[in-house]
């Protein structure tokens, strides 16, 4: 007999909106992103009107809402990585708080092709867009990334044919001795482009040379002025600031010029002027702090103290740069101390400066040694043939690489001859404009996406120089005995690449191939 069902009515309860049904429309959430100038004044100004204009846009078109105003400085536009700003807006932009970036060219933007392209990709993986207003590029078209890599390109050039006017203007003006510095050392203030003393620190700097002329190093002055508590603008003093003062001709009032420079290349950096361009040394360009007679001295003994030191560095012990503390990461040098020869981090005691690495004898660092050697051939079978064994295993990936390697650069060649033929038809005219920069546009990105990759798969290559180092270790290996009973100099320098000192008493041995293996100090 079939079952029967209740057919009766049954209860429904409505659950009634608690939000307003009218249909609203989404906003577009709008960002806004410009540089301002570098003069504080104008800054306030230009970031203020740069406002007022974004809110008035925004006012007049109902469906944006502005979400944030990004402003930075004129002076980072040729790297992003110096602009905080900018790496703020791209942070938003990856939580999902902007829809559309609104800027006024592409040249404020960014002044790097490459950085350009890669910060509109990185906002598109984001469902981002971008407007170049001026420029009248909107990145929502997909072929108007060729026209921003021209446009970006072009402002790219700009930025280093002004870099070029800059520093051939104050290169002339060095020739002809007019050029004033930007910067004032210690001891000095900038007012009105020239270099007036200021008394304080002019006595901090002719204090260090009559310590220097006494006999005190570098590292006890730097001390004596920490404990007595002066400052070199807002830090510490250590050796690398003392000799600063010690061998600058600003001191005795004259200046060279040219120290440093900037190349040509994006992103614009300062440079040391290691003789790559022509210096300018120019007399008596502001009031000196120093006798040119007591600055000539100084010079002579540091000279010396130089010469010194590079004759001292002939002479090296057997662990001279071999070890390395790795509480700071300063090297361990060589200390005699009552007819005991000790190893002691060279940061501890260096300008007054602490450090809690350990003091070693020398003799429990061959102690060491030998015990790790020994172990090292006792266990070699454990430590280096099953590394070895898993690191082919995995090399196996890397073969296929190699092979996947082989057929990118296939499809690379076979892009880039289908390029070429389209800058022949461009140039032939028998391509339109348009058509060509659509057609390349897409090559280029294709030709841009396989070479990350060729170059992820190389990079892979590095395991196999691990490879090579560990089978070169144990064919070194083999060639000297299994075990020995103290310390043998030329077994050292074959196995070891340098040694951690720890501030556990352990050391780290850092064997050729990247093999690390710790022993104990059994005197710490």
């Amino acid at each position: 007999m079939a079952e029967s069902f209740n057919i009766s009515k049954k209860e429904v309860k409505v659950i009634r909106p608690t939000i307003n049904n009218e249909f609203k429309e989404h906003k577009t959430r709008v960002a806004a992103y410009c540089r301002v100038s570098t003069d504080s004044d104008d800054q306030i100004c230009s970031f203020l009107a740069q406002v007022k204009y974004y809110n008035d846009f925004i006012k007049n078109a109902e469906e944006l809402e502005l979400m944030d105003i990004y402003a930075d400085e004129g002076i980072t536009g040729t790297c992003i990585n110096k602009r905080d700003e900018f790496k703020r807006m791209m942070k938003d932009a990856s939580l999902g708080k902007i829809d559309r970036v609104l800027t006024k060219s592409v040249s404020r933007f960014a002044r790097n092709s490459l950085e350009c392209l890669e910060a509109i990709r990185e906002l598109a993986g984001y469902g981002v867009s971008v407007l170049f207003e001026n420029d009248n590029i909107d990145t929502k078209t997909m072929n108007s990334e060729m026209i921003l890599y021209v446009k970006s390109a072009f402002a790219q050039s700009e930025a280093l044919a002004g870099s070029k006017r800059v520093s051939v203007a104050i290169r002339m003006k060095m020739e002809n001795g007019s050029f004033s510095t930007y910067h004032a050392p210690y001891g000095y203030v900038l007012e009105n482009h020239e270099l007036v003393i200021v008394p304080e620190q002019a006595e901090v700097v002719r204090r260090i040379f009559v310590m220097y002329l006494d006999g005190n190093g570098i590292n006890r002055i730097a001390a004596a002025l920490n404990r007595d508590g002066i400052i070199f603008n807002g830090t510490a003093w250590n050796n690398t600031r003392v000799r600063y003062i010690l061998s600058n001709e600003k001191y005795i009032g004259d200046s060279l010029l040219q120290k440093t420079y900037t190349p040509q290349m994006l992103p614009l950096r300062n440079r040391p002027n290691r003789g790559e361009l022509d210096k300018y040394y120019v007399n008596d360009t502001h009031q000196a702090i120093i006798s040119k007679e007591d600055f000539s001295s100084v010079q002579v003994r540091l000279n010396q103290r130089e010469n010194r030191k590079e004759q001292s560095e002939e002479k090296k012990y057997i662990l001279s740069g071999m070890i390395v503390c790795s509480e700071c990461g300063w090297r361990y040098r060589r200390k005699e101390q009552n007819n005991k020869v000790y190893w002691v981090c060279s940061h501890k005691g260096n300008a007054g400066f602490q450090c809690g690495g350990k003091n070693i004898l020398e003799s429990d660092i061959y102690d060491a040694f030998t015990r790790m050697y020994n172990k090292l051939r006792q266990y070699e079978k454990e430590v280096l043939d099953i590394t070895l064994s898993q690191l082919i295993e995995l090399r196996t990936k890397i073969t296929s690489g190699n092979s996947a390697i082989t057929q990118i650069d296939s499809v690379i060649a076979k892009l880039c001859e289908q390029n070429n033929m389209y800058v022949k038809l461009r140039a032939k005219e028998i391509m339109d404009e348009i058509s060509y920069m659509e057609q390349t546009a897409v090559l280029k990105k294709r030709l841009t996406e396989l070479r990350s990759r060729r170059s992820k798969l190389l990079s892979e290559n590095e395991d196999e120089s691990t490879i090579e180092g560990l089978r070169i270790l144990k064919e070194t290996l083999s060639e000297y005995p299994s075990a020995i009973i103290s310390f043998d100099q030329i077994i050292f320098y074959a196995i070891v690449d340098k040694m951690l000192a720890g501030n556990d008493g352990m050391v780290t041995f850092i064997l050729k191939g990247g093999l690390k293996l710790k022993e104990k100090i059994m005197g710490v």
